[in-house]
């Protein structure tokens, strides 16, 4: 294991990647694929020359409303291009007249507002004229049917149910009733304003999603990805579990940058997998806990996935707030999926790989210390210059590509930036143009009023009762979390659900925070369970089971929403001693949750150790002193009769 991999060598990881991220990997298609590859390589530079200003300094200036269309139209295309609706199984080496149709009616839609709004559309009067109408209508219709083919059916199916909402909610009866509003003021409020497909969704996709995607791109195509996984093997690899610890370390790493569980699955589990099972893990183990490290990767600050700036743009808060906020639970997330590991191994006797097998972590970090400084470079923009998010984003680019030529077995050569800029485009068409469908949703939502009447039914239906609101809340999130990536999932929760959490009183970022991590259970929890599809495919393990083993490692994702509501210190705010007692708890708790599900601790527990471990750790994580002590109490019993045990084996193991 002491080789590094090559870029040539990591094929099947990218395949896997491409999949997860809803491209496929279709037939050679000849000039159709060259031509996606020039658009996308055209799509990356012309973002990064429009987020670093560079059209300003030669006079041109492009409004947000207008780069927006432009980015859309980009994506649209290279969309129909790349994903033709038979999926692409057989070769195809023209494209057909209905993807024809899309291609033009996505290139007259999009460049109609990129070229002939020269100001903000939002402050224009009246509706649309004739020909806007039918631009608009097209457009629109382009979108529905490119999120189909690459998000899925989910997605667009929604989008389009809110668009026949804000026509026909005057007919519906109950909370669901509404104005009504006609065709023409519709498409008017989409495509003619920056609150429909323009707005809030699609300029944060189109400046900051994107340089991150394109970031993360070049890391993975200079060979960070397999840096960060030799790395983790050097600290790790040795350790009991050694093999499952490398998966939870390499996708906290590589998921915090990487905007999607899946991809971060596939391309780190294709590497981590065949080593937990060589170790001695089943295989719907090492499934299991590679999708739900990967899953934690979207809530490990500093990136997020990218969420974090969204978040910013929601709530109108500093980014370093929204970090010290997640830090914590995520914190606690993969240390209670690390201590689970670490007692299944314990109790199981899985050893670590011989060291002999494994990389220096001094030859490691010699050769790849490189990936290191960019991703610090990126925190101390973000978080003390304060630089704009996609600035910083771009510094840390260049700042890569600059350092790679130290040592030639790293050099980013002409081909290799190319590749970087192609693939991050073509990474980019899932989250973009679902992005484009959350802004249709967020439009019909403003327009009508429905998050207003949903908050108001919700509250009522909790009859003043917070904790009732909550599971209602969560569930609400995890259904409408099916299926998407975690982009998509919070834009449409913030705008749906996390509203009615607000308006019982309780902080805007914690209730954001609430459905950004419940509308992420739905990855790892069957039926749904995408990330475990995708690791299940690489371990040849049964998903169903792989999704059951998931929700048991990935438990507190479950838990630590609710906590937070109830004990808002856990997100690191308050004063100093409130903070301290809810870190403190915090990770007693989880450890005691990791005993009980795991059943060992320095040994096997018995049943009923199980019971008080379990027991213990849902009293810390409920609020008020009293359950702390109580808590405390009770872990002590466990804690007590495992240590005399241990002592008491170790005398009888001991020579006279």
């Amino acid at each position: 294991m002491s080789k590094a991999y090559s870029i040539d060598e990591l094929g099947e990881a990218r395949e896997l990647k491409d999949c997860a991220a809803g491209i496929g990997k279709s037939p050679s298609r000849g000039m159709l694929d060259k031509v996606a590859a020039v658009i996308a390589i055209v799509m990356a530079i012309y973002h990064i020359l429009y987020v670093s200003a560079a059209f300003q300094y030669v006079g041109i200036y492009i409004i947000s409303v207008a780069h927006n269309a432009i980015s859309l139209g980009f994506m649209l295309v290279l969309t129909f291009l790349l994903k033709p609706v038979g999926g692409g199984k057989k070769a195809q080496t023209k494209i057909p007249w209905y993807d024809i149709v899309f291609l033009i009616a996505s290139l007259v839609g999009c460049l109609y507002i990129a070229v002939f709004f020269a100001g903000d559309i939002s402050l224009r009067a009246g509706l649309g004229n004739t020909y806007e109408i039918v631009f608009g209508v097209a457009t629109i219709v382009a979108v529905l049917e490119a999120t189909r083919r690459l998000v899925g059916l989910p997605m667009a199916t929604v989008a389009a149910c809110f668009l026949a909402y804000a026509i026909f909610c005057n007919y519906l009866p109950g909370f669901l009733h509404g104005r009504g509003y006609s065709f023409a003021r519709l498409i008017n409020q989409m495509y003619l304003t920056g609150e429909g497909m323009w707005g809030v969704a699609m300029t944060v996709a189109s400046t900051v999603i994107i340089c991150f995607i394109i970031f993360a791109q070049f890391l993975n195509t200079s060979g960070a990805g397999e840096f960060f996984t030799k790395l983790a093997l050097a600290l790790a690899g040795n350790l009991r579990g050694g093999p499952a610890k490398v998966a939870i370390c390499a996708s906290a790493l590589m998921g915090t940058i990487s905007g999607s569980t899946s991809a971060n699955a596939a391309t780190i589990g294709v590497f981590t997998i065949p080593l937990m099972k060589r170790s001695g893990y089943t295989a719907e183990s090492a499934a299991a806990i590679e999708a739900v490290a990967s899953n934690g990767g979207q809530i490990m600050p500093p990136v997020m996935g990218a969420v974090a700036f969204i978040i910013c743009e929601f709530l109108g808060v500093s980014y370093y707030q929204v970090c010290i906020a997640a830090m914590f639970p995520a914190i606690l997330y993969f240390g209670a999926l690390f201590m689970q590991v670490d007692f299944e191994a314990a109790k199981n006797n899985l050893l670590g790989l011989p060291r002999s097998e494994l990389p220096s972590v001094r030859r490691t970090l010699a050769e790849g210390w490189i990936y290191l400084v960019p991703i610090f470079s990126l925190v101390f923009l973000l978080v003390v210059l304060l630089y704009a998010p996609e600035r910083a984003a771009l510094f840390s680019i260049v700042i890569l590509v600059a350092l790679s030529f130290t040592r030639k077995e790293t050099w980013m050569g002409p081909r290799k930036i190319l590749s970087a800029l192609e693939f991050g485009s073509k990474s980019m068409l899932l989250v973009g143009l679902a992005c484009a469908a959350a802004g249709i949703i967020i439009g019909a939502v403003s327009l009508t009023g429905l998050g207003v009447r949903l908050s108001t039914v919700a509250l009522a239906a909790a009859h003043g009762n917070l904790l009732i609101l909550l599971i209602l809340c969560a569930i609400a999130s995890f259904i409408l979390g099916m299926g998407m990536s975690s982009i998509p999932c919070y834009l449409m929760l913030a705008v749906t659900v996390a509203p009615a959490i607000m308006d019982f009183g309780i902080a805007p970022l914690a209730a954001h925070l609430f459905v950004f991590y419940w509308g992420l259970v739905s990855f790892i929890t069957p039926p749904v369970a995408v990330a475990c599809y995708v690791t299940a495919g690489i371990a040849d393990a049964n998903p169903m089971r792989v999704g059951l083993r998931a929700v048991r490692f990935g438990i507190v994702i479950f838990l630590l929403p609710f906590v937070w509501i109830y004990r808002p210190a856990m997100l690191l705010s308050g004063a100093p001693i409130e903070v301290i007692e809810a870190v403190a708890v915090g990770i007693l708790a989880c450890g005691a949750l990791a005993a009980g599900l795991a059943g060992y601790f320095l040994r096997p527990a018995s049943w009923w150790q199980r019971i008080l471990f379990i027991g213990s750790a849902i009293s810390l994580l409920s609020p008020g002193l009293t359950t702390d002590v109580i808590g405390l109490c009770v872990l002590a019993v466990p804690v007590t009769a495992q240590i005399l045990t241990f002592i008491k084996s170790r005398r009888i193991a001991a020579p006279a």
